[in-house]
């Protein structure tokens, strides 16, 4: 049981630190974008009404978001003092994301259950903001099939993998991930990446007239 723990520990560490480092890339390579913010945080995830204090309350719950890509924001300062709404698990924030691009990172592959999970919450955000795209992004693949990826993430409007044919590292360290994309020993690295930097760029850049 201890070695499980281990193994589970190292792993959620190892995909914070790739968050960390994707996030400092990306700001990078979309800084041309004007107005375009990049962070981690939370997102208004469900709007529903709660039984609370022999009273009925507005409840707005929030979730956590490995990258947010946003231009705006909302003034939900006055909530707070509003007698029958609750911010649920956001108690500090006057503040929240009116996100574009949603990205959900798993660092070493992605069980099923993840995927429902996450498919799940995905469709929940995207009733609540339908113009944010929800992208799930896998470092690395391991057993995570096309037929598993397609068949429990099809809420997700994009499905990258950026594996590049080797082992994932025990311990990852910060920039790690940038000397990867420029290294010759990961195979397809740098092109996957460059492929998910055009499409947010294409995706932010969008001047349809469609509303949707």
């Amino acid at each position: 049981m201890k070695k499980n723990r281990g193994k589970n520990t190292n792993k959620t560490m190892n995909e914070a630190e790739w968050n960390k480092d994707l996030i400092k890339k990306l700001r990078k390579d979309l800084e041309e974008i004007e107005n375009i913010n990049i962070t981690k945080g939370k997102v208004l995830r469900d709007i529903f009404i709660v039984h609370e204090d022999k009273n009925y309350k507005l409840q707005l719950g929030v979730f956590d978001q490995d990258i947010i890509i946003y231009t705006d924001t909302m003034d939900i300062s006055k909530f707070k003092d509003v007698q029958n709404i609750k911010i649920h698990n956001d108690k500090n924030n006057k503040t929240i994301y009116i996100p574009k691009i949603i990205c959900e990172l798993k660092y070493d592959s992605i069980n099923t259950h993840g995927l429902i999970t996450y498919s799940d919450i995905a469709s929940n955000i995207k009733a609540i903001f339908p113009l944010c795209k929800y992208l799930l992004l896998l470092r690395y693949r391991n057993n995570s099939s096309d037929n598993k990826l397609l068949r429990n993430g099809k809420t997700f409007d994009k499905i990258l993998c950026l594996d590049d044919g080797n082992a994932p590292k025990k311990k990852y360290e910060e920039g790690d991930f940038q000397n990867q994309l420029v290294s010759k020993n990961s195979k397809n690295l740098g092109d996957n990446y460059n492929a998910l930097v055009d499409y947010l760029k294409a995706t932010l850049n969008s001047k349809e007239l469609f509303l949707k």
